[in-house]
């Protein structure tokens, strides 16, 4: 208990000016919501663990392998997997002619330069050597590391599906809820970010919603001693993971924060990390106008103040 006699006086003072922090109850959808969105990014994380792991076994398996990560998960790379283990020791016992045959059967698209490109990096990963049981451990794990990967991808798809349906419900009850915006925000990263900001509708100011997130800055001054000014850090650090995601294809040249954010980095002098969180904000901020307009997405309204787009009308 506190004991100090200022204390009450300083309580009643915040009490009187509003400064209280209100415990939030969530509805049973956006609790959900948010549940499923913690499941989500679970998911996206093993997603990543497991192709890192299968990243790792193949400079083991197939050393000399020159393709691209991405190769491994479209048709021409299960293909290789399902047929030859992706095992270069496989693809060079069968010989060119057995293996061009049998990848183009499964895949009848696949270019011959593909097929001379993956030949030649198993002939010269075949030099590695490597003893024959140690070989069929590496496929053993290669193929569980697989099986993996495709569980956790259809566990994002299940759990995609399930938001969706949840947004929609919410949808009813609270027409202002954005629609998803080509270029803009996808209709699951819709609903995870209001999985995490919870009803848009309870924050009185755009302000509030920042400190929420942790997005607030914070002044460090004492005296004569000026410090830097961040970002506090102390709402939900999964709510600035996910703007941070759903920003970084819009910082591309050409897209709807090119512009703002390159001037952030090339004219202002920004880090990236720091341009990045002035893009997070700013995001966080027009998300929250647009929701309570309760109108469709305006480019030309996005980055023209309330006072210019008046005066322009």
């Amino acid at each position: 208990m506190e004991t100090d006699t200022k204390d009450p006086r300083v309580i009643r003072t915040l009490g009187q000016l509003g400064k209280v922090i209100k415990h939030r109850m969530l509805n049973e959808d956006y609790l959900m919501l948010r549940k499923l969105n913690k499941l989500y990014d679970d998911t996206d994380v093993e997603i990543t663990r497991a192709r890192c792991k299968i990243n790792r076994l193949l400079v083991e398996l197939f050393c000399d392998y020159t393709f691209k990560k991405d190769f491994l998960y479209d048709t021409s790379g299960r293909a290789l997997i399902k047929h030859f283990a992706c095992n270069p020791y496989r693809i060079v016992d069968a010989g060119y002619e057995e293996f061009s045959l049998t990848m183009k059967k499964a895949v009848p698209r696949i270019r011959q330069e593909t097929l001379r490109r993956l030949w030649c990096d198993a002939s010269s990963s075949v030099l590695n050597e490597l003893p024959n049981g140690y070989i069929e451990v590496l496929e053993i794990q290669l193929h569980q590391l697989i099986r993996d990967y495709d569980e956790q991808i259809g566990r994002k798809k299940r759990l995609k599906v399930k938001m969706q349906e949840i947004l929609d419900r919410l949808r009813e009850k609270d027409p202002n809820i954005p629609p998803p915006t080509p270029n803009v925000i996808s209709e699951t990263n819709l609903a995870r970010l209001l999985g995490e900001t919870g009803p848009l509708g309870d924050f009185l100011h755009w302000r509030q919603l920042m400190r929420y997130g942790g997005l607030n800055i914070c002044e460090r001054k004492s005296g004569k001693y000026q410090g830097q000014s961040k970002i506090t850090k102390k709402g939900r650090p999964l709510l600035r993971k996910l703007l941070n995601i759903i920003i970084l294809p819009l910082v591309r040249r050409n897209h709807l924060y090119g512009e703002y954010y390159h001037a952030k980095k090339d004219v202002d002098k920004m880090v990236g990390t720091k341009a990045m969180t002035v893009v997070s904000r700013n995001f966080l901020k027009k998300f929250y106008g647009w929701y309570k307009s309760g109108e469709a997405f305006d480019m030309e309204r996005f980055f023209t103040c309330e006072t210019e787009y008046r005066m322009a009308a």
